[in-house]
């Protein structure tokens, strides 16, 4: 018994010396974990309930969420340089235990008296259930973005769409635009609709001795038709960037994610771009 404990002693004062002797310690990336809500639909028995679709909106809650908390590229850095080859984004990954199905008998407030309240969220006071906030990688192929108002990229639902500045021109600028690269979307409004926007950059690279590289701050414009500048972006937090959430008339609309070229120059140009139509992640509407 007596060894045992000398033995444990000997490799405390080891690793002790170790760390006063100046051995770096490998920090690990922070894994973001973000909630996720479906919307509510009723059916008379549990069986009935759209669970597949239910789910696929959940995951689409958390890939937005994943955006607005900032939760970026968390990429092991593995040389002193970025690997430009290598395109990666943020997407959710599944809780530890699974998607949180919740059933609500009785109907409460959405549904009949005789029917259930089908959803899949994930719950405030159980870790476990949100999910974590991953990375993949990207082809080059799936990149999007237009160079100008006459090329901008078509949006036909809500979506988040992954980007990329470091080829881009300078087209939008002063006295509205921003003196860095910029590009085009688009999207047309058959009805009134609500509408959600923000854009997220690529922090890149998570350091063993720097920690969490700080991103640069996109810029974000929403214009008419004619080119006139609706709204401005307004910062969310570091890297993340949103337009206030509004109601639009019919129409066709540009949106233009653009940069300081000061604050471009300090990361690698990709963001991620979200459009939400009739979408509530970002909270309640501002009429137009």
């Amino acid at each position: 018994m007596r060894t045992v404990t000398q033995l444990i002693v000997y490799l405390s004062l080891i690793c002790i010396m170790g760390l006063f002797a100046g051995c770096a310690v490998q920090q690990k990336p922070v894994v973001h974990a973000v909630g996720y809500q479906s919307e509510v639909a009723c059916a008379v028995e549990s069986k009935d309930c759209p669970w597949a679709h239910l789910e696929e909106q959940a995951k689409f809650s958390a890939l937005v969420n994943c955006l607005l908390s900032g939760a970026n590229v968390l990429q092991k850095e593995t040389s002193g340089q970025d690997d430009e080859a290598i395109l990666s984004t943020v997407v959710p990954t599944s809780p530890k235990y699974g998607y949180e199905f919740q059933i609500s008998s009785g109907g409460g407030e959405q549904c009949a008296s005789h029917q259930s309240a089908c959803s899949v969220a994930s719950r405030i006071d159980n870790e476990v259930t949100r999910a974590g906030c991953g990375t993949e990688t990207l082809k080059e192929e799936v990149i999007r973005g237009g160079r100008d108002r006459q090329h901008a990229d078509l949006l036909t639902t809500s979506s988040v769409v992954a980007g990329r500045l470091a080829s881009s021109i300078v087209s939008f600028q002063h006295p509205d635009g921003l003196n860095g690269p910029d590009q085009y979307y688009t999207f047309t409004l058959t009805k009134k609709t609500a509408v959600e926007i923000a854009v997220a950059v690529n922090s890149s690279q998570w350091s063993p001795t720097k920690g969490h590289r700080t991103p640069w701050q996109p810029g974000l414009f929403l214009l008419t038709v004619d080119g006139e500048k609706l709204g401005d972006g307004h910062v969310w937090r570091a890297g993340v960037t949103y337009l206030l959430p509004t109601e639009l008339d019919p129409g066709r609309y540009y949106l233009v994610v653009d940069s300081a070229q000061r604050e471009f120059s300090r990361g690698d140009g990709r963001y991620r771009l979200y459009l939400g139509l009739n979408q509530t992640h970002m909270g309640s509407i501002r009429s137009q």
